[in-house]
């Protein structure tokens, strides 16, 4: 028997924010920001063996007849079977955990609010929202970190290269534009930056362009410089 039991504000021009537009090499218009900006079983087994036994028994002589030898029987029992062991129980395998859940870091959530509020924008003019594709993200992730690590600020990187260069580097066919930015403290404030100026705007709410990749880096002389890849 078994038992169980179990930003700075940003102001442009004035308070420091650059901004900058630039043209795709096809006679595309591309404007780009800058900104100053968690059983035990136990069993129990075991029944003990049943063992009857018969005492041998002796006629008594009568008193009627000669005397016999006595005789004497014994009812001999067959030995006990072998006791059985219930069989023990053995504990269930523990449920697999799930994975960790590794947890966002602050670079992580401010570019992901960078795409939210873009598309809020669109949304709030007619447009279709943005994909977020991954190979935008990585080349405007890789742009802000290089202008942090050599401080600079520019849609053409040290080494000469283009948005377009970058974005087709990173994987993705069809470069759109390029918003950028540096200073503001928040996603909120640099996406409202990019509002604020006509060329980010147009960019922002050009309702042909189909996805787009954020990406903002710490470091520089203005703490945190914001990219904004936008994609055909």
């Amino acid at each position: 028997m078994s038992r169980k039991s179990s930003v700075l504000t940003v102001a442009v021009v004035l308070a420091g924010l650059a901004l900058a537009g630039c043209e795709h090499p096809d006679g595309t218009a591309l404007v780009t920001v800058s900104a100053t900006a968690t059983i035990r079983t136990t069993s129990d087994a075991g029944v003990p063996p049943v063992t009857t036994t018969a005492d041998a028994t002796t006629s008594a002589p009568s008193a009627a007849t000669p005397e016999a030898p006595p005789v004497t029987t014994t009812t001999t029992e067959p030995p006990p079977p072998p006791a059985v062991q219930a069989p023990v129980e053995q504990p269930a395998p523990p449920a697999p955990s799930a994975p960790a859940v590794r947890a966002k870091t602050e670079v992580e959530i401010a570019e992901a609010k960078v795409v939210e509020l873009t598309n809020a924008e669109r949304a709030a003019h007619g447009c279709p929202a943005l994909a977020a594709d991954d190979r935008l993200a990585t080349a405007a992730r890789a742009h802000s970190a290089d202008m942090a690590a050599r401080n600079y600020f520019d849609h053409v990187s040290q080494d000469g290269r283009t948005f377009v260069d970058r974005v087709k580097a990173a994987g993705y066919p069809a470069p759109g534009a390029e918003n950028i930015a540096a200073g503001q403290r928040t996603a909120e404030a640099v996406v409202k930056g990019w509002m604020d100026s006509p060329g980010h705007r147009a960019n922002i709410l050009n309702c042909k362009l189909k996805a787009l990749g954020a990406g903002m880096a710490l470091g520089g002389s203005y703490g945190r410089y914001w990219t904004q890849n936008f994609g055909w």
